[in-house]
């Protein structure tokens, strides 16, 4: 017998060797699609036989012929997240140690292409972006290739006080600029229309022929320089690449809710990250912003039509990214993911209200994509895509009647269990024979074999992350990470009731015509008073007392199964209270929980951030906001400023007179602190009106 045979792993060697033939064969991307098709199909069909068996040892009736189907639905999502994050782990275990493709880079003496970076704003803290833009542009001069980058605000703001200071800051961090670093422009848009797509949009026809490639922000991103010239490198390599997103990490926040987001994603989502590529390939998506965007066929093949109807499921499109993704691929461009990029950096919510109130945004926007699911044209893969965004918010819905319809269900058998006598039949008669030690009763085994498939792909980080030390140590050691895994496990399974139920809600408003003010995000500091959390959670508390004695009352038996729903509905309240912590946080973070790279190891971008928002902060602390508007009208060098800002990116408005004069009457007799915003914006809009 040869040696090779003994020595441990060796059947995985063969195995990952047969593997790799089969990839040159077939494709690597084509045999993922296959392999993760097959192994969800599977799974899902085993899980659906065990709970058929279920319901069928206690005769059906008639809510449970609609049991059945509903359960494969869902099921089928969850085998399909835990396959790919599988998939995902095993890529990035068999590729560590290999070089980053980052570092295989083109020729260093062919230039890069002409880009420019955008940054939509929309009623943010100018201390806030211009501390981002600072940093960025200090970054991209390190590289050597800050010819190849111009830099533009592009600002939505609807609060002239906010205008204003976003002008007098760019005006600053401009004339502090030596002509080496790229170059910064900004424009107010007089009227936002269609938002930031529309934003994105007047870009591209105004100035989109000046270049080659775009990247998108958001207000809250930064990219680090080496990072923003990799990727202009690699649209330059390959002509039919028309969008690649670069994953975002959530960084900066400190409340114990951003902190809970910000590990999850920087120690889990490499891993779903990784899966996803693996089978989308170049048929990828695109998630709005920290992405390089083809200008040219952009342009010319992603302009977002209307929908037919009325909002919020007809009208304008709300969610862009994944139609314009889909619509730049129906053209014959590719659009991929940058899953080995890192210095990609951006801010999540800092409470549970604020992240729901983005979702409810979201909901509305994905809401839409039904009908694009069965419009003409699109690719099979952007089809998926949209579904997955759909299903995102709609299994909310579908799993809170899965679980009244199987209450009701029970109570019609009169049985709340499967007889143990018929246990083991039904096990035996699924597709897979169990040891003795996993042989539950049906019921069990269902809800057992979903929280795996749930729960399982959070330990995937962790394995992957026992194979580089160096890493392990920035999380903070074995120790420290496994108990904030735990925490966050714990944390998660009590908001996922509170997040059923906001986003049935949200589904339900949407169906119903109710539309959502997409309103500027709040990204300030969390810390949520006793009076909010009763206004908006306490529904979710007493629903959550309400369904538990029922419950109780009806079948005490049935307490158990619904307790981990039941206890994160009835602690809504406190919970609320305490994710938005930020002193909690804080706490957690000296004690070394919940650590990320980013807040062991800082990189350079970050650093560079704090230290101008730290300046910018101090320097707008000294300022009266309300203040601007007069010393616009009065100061000779601001009006200058603001007169040349408005003709050098056409952004002057007419005026109505009878409007003019209301306003001067109104500073006559009131003086300017009677305007109000709106008359404010009209006389900043047209110079000669000032």
């Amino acid at each position: 017998m040869k040696r090779s045979l003994l020595v441990p792993g060796s059947f995985f060697n063969r195995l990952l060797a047969r593997f790799n033939t089969m990839k040159k064969q077939f494709g690597r991307h084509h045999l993922s699609r296959w392999v993760l098709a097959i192994l969800t199909f599977l799974t899902t069909g085993f899980a659906a036989k065990v709970y058929y068996d279920v319901l069928r040892a206690n005769g059906f009736n008639l809510l449970e012929y609609l049991l059945v189907p509903l359960f494969c639905m869902l099921f089928v999502w969850i085998a399909f997240s835990f396959w790919t994050s599988l998939w995902g782990m095993i890529s990035t275990i068999t590729s560590i140690g290999k070089l980053n493709s980052a570092a295989k880079s083109a020729e260093p003496d062919k230039p890069l292409s002409q880009t420019a970076i955008l940054m939509p704003i929309y009623n943010e803290s100018p201390a806030s972006v211009f501390a981002g833009v600072e940093a960025m542009l200090q970054s991209v001069f390190a590289t050597g290739h800050a010819q190849r980058f111009d830099l533009f605000v592009l600002s939505d703001t609807t609060d002239p006080d906010i205008w204003l200071e976003e002008e007098r800051t760019w005006a600053k961090l401009v004339s502090a600029l030596d002509e080496k670093f790229p170059r910064v422009f900004y424009r107010h848009r007089p009227k936002n229309i269609h938002r930031k797509s529309g934003n994105i949009a007047d870009f591209c026809i105004r100035w989109g022929s000046n270049y080659e490639n775009m990247i998108v922000l958001d207000a809250d991103s930064v990219m680090e320089g080496k990072t923003l010239v990799e990727m202009v490198k690699r649209m330059d390599r390959d002509p039919k690449l028309g969008i690649l997103q670069v994953p975002p990490t959530p960084v900066n926040q400190l409340s114990l809710f951003a902190r809970l987001q910000q590990f999850s994603a920087k120690l889990y989502g490499p891993v779903f990250i990784r899966g996803f590529k693996s089978w989308a390939h170049f048929d990828s998506n695109y998630w709005g912003h920290n992405a390089i965007i083809r200008i040219e066929p952009f342009t010319t093949h992603c302009g977002l039509p209307l929908l037919p109807g009325k909002g919020p499921l007809g009208g304008e499109i709300l969610s862009h990214d994944f139609v314009e993704a889909a619509l730049i691929a129906r053209a014959g461009y590719k659009v991929g993911l940058a899953d080995d990029l890192g210095g990609s950096y951006e801010e999540c919510p800092t409470s549970l209200i604020d992240y729901a109130k983005r979702d409810q945004r979201w909901c509305q926007g994905n809401m839409q994509h039904i009908r694009l699911i069965f419009s003409e044209g699109f690719r099979l893969f952007n089809r998926l895509h949209f579904t997955m965004g759909v299903m995102s918010y709609i299994s909310s819905p579908l799993w809170l009647t899965f679980m009244i319809l199987s209450i009701m269900a029970m109570l019609l058998d009169g049985a709340m269990s499967v007889p143990p006598e018929k246990a083991q039949e039904i096990i035996t008669a699924s597709a897979l024979t169990l040891p003795s030690w996993l042989q539950l009763e049906g019921p069990l085994f269902v809800f057992v074999l979903s929280m795996v498939l749930l729960l399982l792909p959070k330990f995937f980080g962790l394995l992957i992350l026992s194979q580089d030390p160096v890493r392990l140590k920035e999380f903070g050691g074995w120790i420290k990470v496994s108990m904030s895994v735990f925490l966050e496990i714990m944390f998660s399974i009590l908001m996922a009731p509170l997040m059923m139920l906001f986003h049935t809600r949200f589904v339900i408003a949407t169906i119903m015509g109710e539309k959502v003010v997409w309103s500027a995000q709040n990204r300030g500091a969390g810390n949520l008073d006793i009076l909010d959390a009763m206004l908006v959670f306490g529904p979710h508390m007493l629903a959550g007392v309400v369904s538990g004695i029922l419950i109780m009352l009806i079948s005490p038996a049935l307490l158990m199964w619904f307790s981990p729903i039941l206890v994160g509905l009835v602690v809504s309240v406190p919970l609320a209270m305490m994710l938005a912590s930020v002193p909690l946080g804080e706490y957690l973070a000296k004690k070394g929980l919940l650590l990320i790279p980013e807040e062991t190891a800082t990189p350079d971008i970050l650093k560079l951030q704090k230290l101008a928002a730290e300046k910018l902060e101090a320097e707008a602390s000294l300022l009266e906001r309300s203040s601007l508007f007069n010393s616009v009208l009065l100061d000779p060098s601001f009006y200058s400023l603001h007169k040349s800002i408005l003709h050098a990116t056409d952004s002057n408005v007419p005026v109505k007179e009878t409007d003019l004069k209301e306003i001067v009457n109104l500073i006559s007799r009131d003086g300017t602190i009677g305007l109000s915003k709106e008359a404010r914006k009209k006389v900043l809009s047209n110079a000669d009106a000032m």
